[in-house]
């Protein structure tokens, strides 16, 4: 029997999305070892399916760049974002797993954690010793991907997997149903039940995770349904550079400087006032800045560097934002950066977009923030000392 091209219509849920705010459409969200589109075309391969055609309105871009970035289906793969229908091509939602009966998706926020982490509990169960992929089994329903690294002392609890390059700690407790993400970093005693900790996530010692996502410093809870931001990196944080703890010196150095400079900001003003506004870093801390009228960065955000002594702030991140300059953002580039950094001194200052509210500057910010591969992280600290001495033109 001929076998019919396949339209996999990805599900819009980006509205739903308001707990977590990930920056990619579901159909990117990892399921174990890889993303649900990648189930489904896997699936493709093993039917001989010969054309697959992915229908989607949430971010399709987004889908094409990981698409363009991989190799591995001999078959004819293109994203559309209009809606097409026709008897020739069999039309399947990809709101589940392959195999897996029709369900009814999710419909609300909390429902839609809820239904990934189901989705994980029913790819693991489905696993065979037969199956094609890189995972092993070291203990019945406990899978490890190449390269994790595991205390003797760790106790497990079918099912569970653990992702590649993993570290797991001694005396923790994984499972039932806990999920580690690659790179994620476990420190002594700590417990995961029914809970997903994402790719490079670092959980200190003596932490119980049940019913949780951990992702970063981002924890969402999966019964209530809300989302709190881990401001201490030494419980939970990003194994990632630019999430890393300040090192004593940074805090101290700024410890020092910030009251010096305040003088000399306002013995440069010649008193004229500073600008005092609110804003917001990340995704709910709120705090108060005042901008100096006159001189150099260094001198207009004397003021700001207090906040890289308390650990709130980085001496070079992105622009901190009002509430009103992080509505104007694109649903993915907001996503985006409220994980990323914010600073004092930032890349967009290079390229004279001294505030947020800048129509070009979020470029920049999202560039700093690690788009490629950390380089422009690593401008901005290679360009410090520039920036600080930079006086705005306007």
């Amino acid at each position: 029997m001929k076998v019919r091209p396949w339209n996999l219509i990805a599900p819009d849920y980006a509205t739903m999305d308001t707990i977590w705010r990930s920056p990619l459409p579901f159909v990117l969200w990892p399921v174990c070892e890889k993303p649900l589109l990648s189930h489904w075309l896997d699936e493709a391969v093993r039917r001989g399916v010969p054309w697959v055609r992915i229908q989607a309105v949430d971010r399709p871009h987004l889908i094409r760049n990981w698409l363009g970035q991989r190799d591995l289906w001999s078959r004819t793969v293109e994203v559309k974002t209009g809606q097409e229908e026709s008897e020739e091509w069999e039309s399947v939602t990809m709101d589940r797993l392959p195999g897996q009966p029709e369900t009814r998706g999710a419909s609300a926020p909390t429902d839609l954690l809820g239904h990934w982490f189901e989705l994980q509990r029913v790819a693991i169960s489905a696993r065979t010793a037969g199956m094609v992929h890189l995972d092993r089994e070291i203990e019945p329903g406990v899978w490890i991907a190449p390269g994790v690294r595991i205390s003797d002392t760790v106790t497990f609890a079918a099912p569970c997997r653990i992702g590649s390059y993993a570290k797991i700690g001694g005396n923790c407790h994984l499972g039932p149903n806990a999920f580690i993400g690659d790179g994620a970093f476990l420190d002594k005693d700590v417990e995961v039940e029914d809970s997903i900790v994402c790719a490079d996530t670092y959980i200190g010692s003596h932490t119980s995770l049940k019913s949780m996502v951990a992702q970063g410093g981002l924890l969402l809870d999966l019964k209530k349904g809300v989302a709190v931001e881990v401001a201490d990196a030494f419980v939970m944080g990003s194994t990632v550079e630019d999430s890393s703890p300040l090192s004593p010196f940074a805090r101290g150095m700024a410890f020092i400087l910030a009251p010096i400079l305040c003088v000399l900001a306002r013995l440069a003003a010649r008193g004229k006032a500073s600008v005092a506004f609110k804003v917001r870093l990340g995704r709910d801390r709120e705090v108060m800045l005042s901008n100096y009228p006159v001189g150099p960065l260094c001198l207009r955000r004397a003021a700001w560097i207090k906040h890289v002594a308390d650990g709130t702030m980085r001496w070079a991140g992105i622009l901190p934002r009002t509430p009103a300059d992080w509505d104007q953002l694109p649903a993915e580039v907001r996503s985006a950066l409220e994980r990323a950094p914010v600073g004092v001194f930032t890349l967009s200052d290079l390229y004279q977009c001294h505030t947020a509210s800048e129509p070009d500057e979020w470029t920049h910010a999202l560039f700093q923030s690690g788009a490629a591969n950390g380089a422009g992280s690593k401008l901005a600290r290679r360009s410090l000392l520039k920036i600080a001495l930079t006086t705005p033109t306007t």
